[in-house]
C-alpha cells in the first residue's frame, strides 16, 4: 500500500506541472491546482517538487532496510526521467522560437513521433512502474534470468497497455463531454501530436487537408468544433473502436504467455480497468 502511495504522489507532482503546462482549466471535474484560489501558479510550481520529494522522503522512512530499496530508488528516478522526456517531447509537438509557437507545422504529426512520445510520457509510469515495483518488493533481481524474463515481459505488455491507454485518452479529449471526462480536452488548441490529428493526416484529401491547416492550434471554438466535425467525417471514432478490439485479442494473448501464472492476474486487473473505459 506505501509503494502504491508513491506512485500517486509521483502522478500528482506529473498532473499538477502538466496542467500549468497545458493551460488547462480543470481536471478530474475540478479547477486544475494552480486555478485554485489562493494557489496561484507560482506556489503550484512549487507544490509540484514538494509532491515529489514526498515520494524520496516517505521511501527512506519505510524501505530503508529493505533489501530491494536501492533498487525501488532506482525505478523512481529512471521512471521520472522517462516521462519527463516525453513530456518534453510532447510540450514540443510545435516548437515555439522567441517565447511563441512557431508557426504549425502538420509534417510533425507523425505516428511514429506519437508511439516514441507516448512511450516515455505514458507508459512507463502509467503501467511499468507498478509492476515492477510488485517484482522488486517480491525480490526478484533484474540481472538474474528468471528476474530478467519476467521485467521484461512486463515491459512489453505494458508499452501495449501504455499506448492504448494514450490513444482512448485522445479520442476522449475529442469527443467525450467534459462533464463525463472530469476536465476540459485541450490537445486541438494546443496543437498536440495526437493520435486522431496523426490518423486524419493519413486519411484527408487536399480539401480536408486545409480544415487542419487553418485550424488546427488556435484557441477559437468555432475552429475546433470544425476539426472535430472533420475527425467524425473521417470516421475516426469508429477506427478507434477497431483499434481497440484489436488491442484486446493482442494483450490477452500476450496475458496468456506469462509465467508463472499467478503474475497474469497483475495484468488482467489493469487491462481490465481500461478496457472500454469512458473517462
Amino acid at each position: 500500500a506505501i509503494l502504491g502511495w508513491q506512485v500517486e504522489w509521483l502522478q500528482a507532482f506529473f498532473l499538477v506541472a502538466d496542467d500549468i503546462m497545458d493551460a488547462s482549466i480543470t481536471r478530474r471535474g475540478s479547477p486544475c491546482w494552480y486555478k485554485c484560489p489562493n494557489v496561484t501558479q507560482d506556489n503550484a510550481i512549487n507544490d509540484a517538487l514538494i509532491l515529489e520529494n514526498m515520494i524520496y522522503q516517505t521511501l527512506r522512512r519505510h524501505f530503508k532496510s529493505h533489501p530491494s530499496y536501492v533498487q525501488i530508488l532506482h525505478l523512481f528516478i529512471d521512471t521520472t526521467f522517462q516521462t519527463e522526456v516525453g513530456q518534453h517531447i510532447d510540450t514540443n509537438g510545435t516548437p515555439y522560437a522567441e517565447g511563441t509557437r512557431a508557426p504549425l507545422d502538420l509534417t510533425r504529426f507523425t505516428l511514429d513521433r506519437y508511439q516514441g512520445c507516448v512511450r516515455y510520457k505514458t507508459c512507463y509510469y502509467s503501467f511499468y512502474l507498478s509492476c515492477a515495483l510488485a517484482l522488486a518488493y517480491c525480490g526478484y533481481d533484474p540481472d538474474s534470468e528468471e528476474g530478467k524474463a519476467l521485467y521484461k515481459k512486463a515491459e512489453d505488455v505494458c508499452m501495449i497497455f501504455g499506448e492504448y491507454f494514450q490513444i482512448q485518452d485522445d479520442v476522449l479529449d475529442a469527443f467525450a463531454p467534459p462533464e463525463v471526462l472530469g476536465k476540459i480536452g485541450t490537445d486541438i488548441e494546443d496543437a498536440k501530436c495526437s493520435w486522431l490529428v496523426c490518423k486524419a493526416l493519413e486519411l484527408v484529401n487536399d480539401e480536408q487537408k486545409k480544415v487542419l491547416e487553418e485550424y488546427y492550434g488556435k484557441h477559437d471554438p468555432e475552429g475546433v468544433q470544425k476539426v472535430k466535425d472533420l475527425y467524425k467525417d473521417l470516421e475516426l471514432e469508429e477506427l478507434y473502436h477497431s483499434y481497440e478490439e484489436e488491442q484486446k485479442k493482442i494483450c490477452d494473448e500476450l496475458i496468456a504467455k506469462i509465467e508463472p501464472e499467478n503474475f497474469q492476474d497483475l495484468f488482467k486487473f489493469l487491462l481490465g480497468k481500461i478496457y472500454k473505459r469512458q473517462k
